[in-house]
């Protein structure tokens, strides 16, 4: 398990991967005023078909009703799939109150900052 945290305050962002040897990435991601769960999303790297690479990243994604936190997710998961080569399950939510546009983006930025944390640390025993 690797977990990463950045930002301050109700900016601060939880990341925790539990790691499977290669096999895939569980990861959580918490933080704001108030954990939660506002979506999933999970990324897989394409598949071959008669040798072709169809793409680079599959995506599914669950939303819970009223949440937007299954965008970012979205992002981290293609992204650390993409970095990875593995699966990745990113179960995100982050929640500030009455948040201001620049305290969404303080969050997203954040949240990537932390991700980028963890691909160093993971991507370093290559």
């Amino acid at each position: 398990m690797i977990s990463k945290t950045f930002g301050a305050g109700k900016h601060r962002i939880n990341l925790t991967a539990h790691l499977t040897n290669g096999s895939g990435l569980a990861v959580i991601v918490d933080g704001g005023e108030r954990a939660h769960l506002g979506g999933v999303a999970l990324a897989s790297p394409g598949v071959k078909i008669d040798g072709q690479q169809l793409s680079n990243c599959d995506l599914w994604t669950l939303t819970v009703p009223g949440h937007k936190d299954v965008q970012l997710a979205e992002k981290i998961a293609k992204k650390l799939c993409l970095e990875t080569g593995e699966p990745v399950s990113v179960s995100l939510g982050v929640h500030v109150e009455h948040a201001t546009a620049q305290d969404i983006n303080l969050l997203c930025e954040n949240v990537e900052a932390a991700a980028d944390l963890f691909l160093k640390e993971y991507l370093k025993d290559d």
